[in-house]
């Protein structure tokens, strides 16, 4: 009997190819238990599992397990700017709209705070306004000689060159001018208190607080018409040399600057 039959080679090691390493069986039951497990916490929750590849791609697919509880809208949604978000985009608008009120009215309240806080004084006839403001009558008092003259068709260089024994084209003449001057110097002062001319050097007749009395119309009248009986000429010079507006002390309707 050989003494090497019954003698075996064995590896000291594992991994040479001598033996083949069995399946770990347990490793696979957990594996099988883990999936198990997992099926079926998905479907408690309403989820629909992956059919298999063997099942039929004609079948319809299961309906699937409605949930108890609704989505929440995404933030941003339509219904959320369709719900809250018009309410708020309401209130922004009446709060931008009671700023504008409230601007407007602080505005208002400011302007007349100014118009207030303006004081005036008592001051004298002026050269320059006087200019002004004659410069403007004489070119108004032409302009409506000239209407007259278109519509009449009357000569006015013969009538001046060849007047009549009374005088009445020069008369008349006179009397055209001072119509426009009156007209001129009532109408500025009762609706703005003031004429151009005493408006570009800062004048005006009475307070601003008087443009709305009946009482400073008829002064008005009467020192407008006072100044144009005396021709122009009396008052200013008086109060040019005394320093003193006569034409407003006599009428009532005084002549003012800022102070």
């Amino acid at each position: 009997m050989d003494p090497f039959e019954e003698f075996e080679f064995k590896p000291l090691t594992d991994g040479l190819g001598f033996h083949k390493k069995k399946s770990a069986t347990p490793a696979k039951e957990d594996t099988k238990a883990a999936d198990t497990f997992s099926k079926n916490l998905m479907k408690n929750q309403g989820l629909e599992l992956i059919e298999e590849s063997s099942t039929d791609p004609l079948r319809p697919p299961l309906p699937r397990k409605k949930t108890s509880s609704p989505i929440p809208p995404a933030p941003g949604s339509l219904t959320e700017v369709g719900g809250d978000g018009s309410a708020a985009v309401d209130e922004i608008l009446k709060t931008l709209q009671k700023n504008r009120r409230l601007d407007f009215e602080n505005s208002k309240q400011k302007i007349a705070q100014t118009a207030t806080k303006q004081e005036y004084k008592k001051t004298t006839w002026s050269f320059s306004a006087a200019m002004l403001d004659a410069m403007l009558v004489v070119a108004a008092s032409l302009l409506c000689m000239i209407i007259l003259l278109v519509v009449t068709k009357v000569d006015l260089i013969g009538n001046l060159t060849n007047p009549d024994a009374q005088g009445m084209i020069y008369l008349a003449t006179v009397s055209l001018f001072a119509g426009v001057a009156f007209i001129y110097l009532t109408l500025n002062r009762i609706y703005v208190g003031c004429t151009p001319g005493e408006w570009a050097f800062d004048q005006r007749i009475g307070k601003p607080e008087e443009l709305n009395r009946a009482s400073y119309s008829l002064k008005v009248v009467a020192r407008s018409f006072l100044v144009i009986v005396t021709g122009f000429i009396v008052f200013p010079i008086l109060s040019s040399l005394f320093n003193k507006d006569f034409a407003g002390s006599i009428t009532g309707a005084q002549l003012y600057k800022k102070a």
